[in-house]
């Protein structure tokens, strides 16, 4: 029993670390263009509330250009694009909600937006393999 608490003690520890290193470099970009923040604390929690309010949108952004694709509505690059747009777009949303409800960061459109693109780029998935 005390080693399975340590090996969850541990997990849950590289997660926090990770996303507190998503989160200052989201940070320091976003500082570029205007955001604000009380803490590094802030930061984090900024990255892990939108993580948390996006999962469901972010599923559906990953798996409608999927869909189309298989049904070869569109081209592999036109699943690419579309997956860029809705990621760039559920990643906005997120950001923009939990930053109307959290008083310790404040994020200007200029800097959700370069955040969002960014992290869409970064999480491009890859629709070359059909399944």
């Amino acid at each position: 029993m005390c080693t399975a608490a340590i090996a969850y003690g541990l997990i849950v520890g590289i997660i926090v670390a990770i996303v507190a290193m998503i989160a200052y470099f989201g940070g320091a970009v976003m500082k570029v263009f205007g955001f604000e923040y009380e803490s590094p604390g802030s930061i984090v929690l900024f990255f892990l509330f939108t993580a948390i309010a996006g999962f469901p949108a972010e599923t559906i952004a990953k798996a409608f250009p999927r869909a189309l694709l298989s049904l070869e509505k569109i081209t592999v690059r036109g699943a690419k694009v579309l997956f860029v747009i809705l990621d760039t777009a559920v990643t906005a949303v997120s950001m923009a909600i939990v930053d109307y409800f959290m008083d310790s960061v404040t994020a200007t459109d200029a800097s959700i937006l370069a955040i969002s693109l960014i992290l869409a780029l970064l999480s491009r998935e890859d629709f070359d393999e059909r399944e």
